[in-house]
């Protein structure tokens, strides 16, 4: 466990920490204005990578998890999800196309949005379920290392003015279309996976295992990814530019906690198949340590808040500063939600009522983001998220007192 965390921390580092390099250099050669249009493109094909990636990333690290030594069992898996996702890929793209033509909002976004969607190939691709259930991160950690350690001389080599914004989104796309190419050559090298047709059967399995889990994540996306979105929509790429610049730092630090989440979630799924006093041990001790960090990084963004703009973006980007101490206590309340959400809720049954309490969160995001916007540009729309999170924790707390009450 102790090395598939390092290995998931590498993976983070690659994700969030490397493409702070390029960070201060983008937005300052793009500026607010069209670095807000980077941002708002990236955002939007979010939707598009929920829907490829469906619930899989849970679902099938969790069958993969409690089966993984049934070779046969792990390939029909495999070449189900990956299927499913080709089909997702095509109606995916079809879709965009289509939002594109009939929303003429979205003509000043249109050229980047098409170009971001290579990141939603990409990331259909990769298979983390596969290298989670199994227990074996090291090369997925050196695949994506390798990916983004490729790409980001890229961004300085091609990017030179506002004009290249579709060559950022473009090189951010191949990097995970790279990043999928490096992990299919381990699972070949390593022979985890043996030809098999998927069944119907099989395929309707798996699309109802993931429903619950792909539902979640819609709602979540609703009041996390989509506010650069709304902000677009409501208020312009310049304010949406001062938003993404904060919370990517948000991001990237949040980031930092997802490795332990991702290793303790199949050595969870497979204790609790087998002793579930055990697990629910385990989830406890991941509540107390966990939240515990998340707790301290949080204050220590709040309190550094203005350093840590300046460092990162200059005196451009002072309006990033409130954005950045409104956003900060999301990683504690999105801490408390993983654990007791995705470590408890999913693994013991509880995937419809975890839907409920996000779907709850959304629809509330959806009622108050807009006036707050209205209120207090990006600012409000922080204020939106931070209310948001906050009521989703305070349910799942709630919600899961058979897990971190001892009995």
């Amino acid at each position: 466990m102790v090395k598939n965390i390092l290995s998931l921390f590498m993976i983070q580092g690659a994700g969030y920490i490397l493409p702070l390099i390029t960070l201060p250099y983008l937005v300052r050669v793009l500026g607010p204005s069209e670095y807000g249009v980077l941002g708002f493109s990236l955002a939007f094909v979010q939707y598009f990578t929920l829907l490829v990636q469906y619930g899989f990333d849970l679902s099938a690290t969790n069958k993969i998890a409690i089966h993984k030594d049934d070779k046969t069992l792990v390939s029909q898996v495999f070449w189900g999800v990956l299927f499913c996702k080709t089909i997702l890929v095509i109606l995916g793209a079809l879709l965009m196309v289509a939002i594109l033509l009939l929303v003429p909002g979205l003509k000043d976004y249109s050229t980047v949005i098409i170009v971001s969607y290579t990141s939603v190939v990409g990331a259909a691709y990769v298979p983390s379920w596969l290298f989670q259930g199994k227990e074996k991160m090291g090369w997925m950690a050196i695949s994506n290392i390798l990916a983004k350690i490729v790409t980001i001389p890229l961004i300085f080599i091609f990017v030179s003015s506002p004009a290249d914004t579709w060559i950022v989104a473009l090189i951010t796309g191949a990097g995970f279309i790279l990043g999928s190419l490096f992990s299919f050559y381990m699972i070949y090298r390593e022979k985890w996976i043996e030809w098999t047709r998927p069944t119907l059967g099989q395929l309707k399995e798996l699309i109802q295992d993931g429903r619950y889990i792909f539902l979640s994540n819609i709602a979540g996306s609703l009041y996390v990814n989509s506010i650069p979105v709304f902000l677009g929509f409501a208020a312009g790429p310049v304010t949406v530019g001062y938003y993404v610049a904060a919370d990517r730092i948000r991001q990237a630090i949040q980031g930092l906690m997802s490795p332990v989440t991702s290793v303790f979630y199949p050595r969870i799924s497979s204790l609790m198949s087998i002793d579930k006093a055990k697990g629910l041990r385990m989830i406890r001790l991941l509540l107390v340590g966990q939240n515990a960090v998340a707790l301290l990084m949080t204050l220590l963004l709040m309190i550094f808040s203005h350093q840590i703009i300046d460092l990162f973006y200059g005196k451009t980007y002072h309006e990033s500063i409130s954005i950045l101490v409104l956003l900060a206590p999301l990683i504690f309340f999105i801490s408390v939600s993983t654990v007791l959400g995705v470590q408890g809720m999913l693994i013991i049954g509880m995937r419809k009522e975890f839907s409920q309490i996000l779907w709850l969160g959304a629809i509330l995001n959806t009622v108050i983001i807009f006036p707050l916007i209205w209120l207090a540009s990006a600012d409000g729309a922080a204020i939106s998220v931070l209310v948001t999170e906050a009521l989703v924790a305070i349910l799942i707390v709630s919600k899961t007192k058979s897990i971190w009450r001892r009995s």
